[in-house]
Parts: structure tokens; sequence; C-alpha cells
């Protein structure tokens, strides 16, 4: 996400993420979707040599942030208002074994379910900019 993220736009990597549903749904836990408003406004961010910082990050794992803040030091803008947004928790059924491989179309039923309802928690607190699900 440090790649991808940019000022004033709300955007996380969440398509093709799932070992957290998966994760739950072995264990039978509650899935909650949680945002924090405002954190993109912290720092500057610019998309410079994105594809050779996309490079380096799929071929060598580490991710170059490209980014500054008060008076271009690592120091985030002050006047920032931030707020953690923490939705209603999401029940998974019970799985038969606890810890079992859950089947990938009930991951993919509550993948879909969390993704909507993260939507729904960022689109009726945060009204100036939409969500963008990478």
């Amino acid at each position: 996400e440090v790649v991808v993220t940019k000022y004033g736009e709300d955007a996380t990597v969440l398509k093709n993420r799932k070992g957290f549903v998966r994760l739950a749904l072995s264990h039978g836990a509650c899935i909650v979707p949680v945002w924090g408003a405002g954190t993109t406004d912290t720092f500057r961010t610019y998309p410079a040599i994105f594809g050779f910082r996309a490079w380096v990050q799929k071929n060598l794992g580490v991710a170059i942030a490209n980014y500054h803040g008060r008076f271009f030091t690592p120091l985030p803008y002050r006047d920032t208002p931030q707020r953690i947004l923490i939705g209603k928790p999401i029940p998974t059924p019970k799985p038969k074994l606890k810890g079992e491989r859950p089947d990938e179309k009930l991951v993919d039923e509550y993948h879909a379910k969390y993704v909507a309802a993260l939507k729904e928690l960022h689109d009726t607190n945060v009204t100036d900019r939409p969500l963008k699900i990478l």
C-alpha cells in the first residue's frame, strides 16, 4: 500500500488479500471492518518512479516510500484530523475442526461481505472522497 498511496485519496490493496478472512473462518472469529480516515493526508506522497518502486517491491520484497511531512521531514503534518472507524463485527460460522482450512467459496463470500462492510463504513463517515479497493 505504501507504493500506491496518494495524498488526498483513500485506497486499500484488498482485492486479492484473503488470508485474514481464511484465518477468521478457520477459527470461527468475527471479522471487523476498520478504517483510518485522514491517514493519507498526514504526508505528501508522490507517484514518481512508480514503475521502478513497484518492481523493487515485487522482486525484492522492499517497499520504497516516496513521501515527506512537515518541513520535508518524516514528521507528519500537525493539523490533519484523523479518525479510526470501527464497523459492526461480521460473524463467521464455527468450523467443524478448529484451524481447518475453509472452503474457498466460503472465503470469497466472507471477503465480499467484508469489502462491502468496509465501503459502507467509509461512505457513511467520509464524505469528501470515495474508497478505492485495489
